[in-house]
């Protein structure tokens, strides 16, 4: 019996430490003034030392229990709404044909049409033809194929017709009925791809270098003392005449050889063109980094004046139920550890897109070592008494296993 309390102790202690070192860092979060859903805006400091999927990032409040979140980053996403066109008339003529007239009012040129139909297992020949005024009518496409339509989750379906590519304000599409009834056709329009711009945080505590050299090339450095993700460079160049540059970013690598020689490698991340005519804004990849180049080629121009350069990352939160008034801090910085699986995440679209905002404080250490080396989470006192508790037990077990044996006297 003295003998698995004691493994079950030791197992205890383990388990303890384990946990201590699975986050290299930690910062406390502001005080939360109202009870609720907030969101916990990340700083570079904190984004910067997550991994790649952004999985290594815990949230607890001061009695060390873990609170569920959601962590978001705000994107540029791709969206394609429906957009309904006029349907000026809609005629049908019993085992002969449909006849539809569209206007498209946005004026875009176009190369397909959709119908939203009810559901239907008949497939039909059709014609489309254009015109600029509805009077007019020209040849488009004179074999559409309208094939079946059925869905097993809803009773509409959509069909998609291409054609070459066109500009007409008005479209008649007439669909032969020849073989069977007509199609119930409930709107007819087009999806339209629509890009909506994600959200940026800038990148502070840069430093930024130039260096002009003999190589024909002009070298910007940027660094900062804690790895952040970049994800938008903006740069300003007050030059009073027009320029036209290829320029890269990247990074300097070390590379050793077999004989131990040392060599630089500049390794590309992301090319574009420095033009007086444009913004001159750059979008990477989420370079996590210190550091970073961008490297313009000059040829035999001279020189830029590079004004200014600003870094930025996609802003991103951590959506979490808080309490008023009370503790929490963020635990980061963790090799291979997986996604939560709280059952929070199902219901993020149901969250208010306007939550309260409160940040972080001052990244520390999430690991203290004390001068016997056992490593415990800081501030931690119940932890510390606990382990305090477990070595006089520990001690008291182990003189009494020993004086049961006969190593003590009684």
């Amino acid at each position: 019996m003295t003998k698995l309390l004691s493994l079950l102790t030791a197992f205890w202690l383990i388990s303890l430490v384990s946990r201590a070192q699975s986050f290299r860092f930690r910062a406390s979060v502001d005080t939360v003034q109202q009870s609720g859903f907030q969101r916990i805006l990340l700083p570079p400091d904190v984004l910067g030392r997550l991994n790649s999927n952004l999985t290594d990032i815990r949230l607890y409040d001061n009695q060390e229990q873990e609170v569920p979140y959601l962590l978001t980053r705000q994107q540029p996403t791709l969206t394609a709404p429906f957009i309904d066109y006029e349907i000026i008339s809609q005629k049908s003529q019993p085992n002969v044909a449909t006849t539809l007239i569209i206007r498209n009012q946005t004026n875009d040129r176009i190369n397909s049409l959709g119908i939203i139909l009810k559901n239907t297992n008949v497939g039909k020949k059709a014609r489309l033809s254009g015109s600029a005024d509805a009077r007019n009518w020209y040849a488009i496409d004179n074999a559409i194929w309208l094939g079946p339509a059925q869905t097993s989750q809803n009773t509409t379906d959509t069909k998609l017709l291409h054609f070459p590519l066109s500009d007409y304000g008005y479209y008649r599409l007439e669909i032969n009925d020849s073989l069977s009834a007509p199609l119930n056709i409930l709107k007819v329009g087009n999806y339209r791809p629509t890009t909506i711009a994600g959200t940026y945080s800038v990148i502070t505590d840069l430093r930024i270098s130039q260096r002009d050299s003999s190589d024909k090339h002009t070298y910007i450095h940027l660094t900062r003392n804690n790895p952040a993700r970049f994800d938008k460079l903006t740069l300003w160049i007050p030059s009073a005449t027009p320029f036209r540059r290829r320029a890269e970013v990247g990074l300097f690598v070390i590379q050793r050889s077999k004989r131990g020689r040392k060599t630089s490698r500049f390794e590309v991340v992301h090319s574009f063109d420095l033009r007086s005519a444009d913004s001159n804004v750059v979008y990477l990849p989420g370079m996590k980094a210190k550091e970073l180049y961008i490297v313009i080629a000059n040829k035999d121009s001279p020189p830029l004046p590079v004004g200014d350069v600003r870094a930025y990352q996609l802003t991103a939160y951590l959506l979490a139920n808080l309490t008023a008034d009370k503790a929490y801090h963020v635990g980061f910085s963790s090799d291979n550890i997986p996604a939560p699986a709280y059952d929070l995440t199902p219901f993020r679209a149901n969250l208010p897109a306007n939550l309260p905002i409160i940040g972080t404080n001052r990244v520390t250490n999430y690991l203290v070592t004390d001068y016997t080396g056992v490593i415990l989470r800081p501030g931690n006192l119940l932890i510390w008494l606990a382990l305090g508790i477990v070595l006089i037990v520990l001690g008291f077990l182990s003189y009494r296993m020993l004086r049961d044996m006969g190593k003590l006297p009684s």
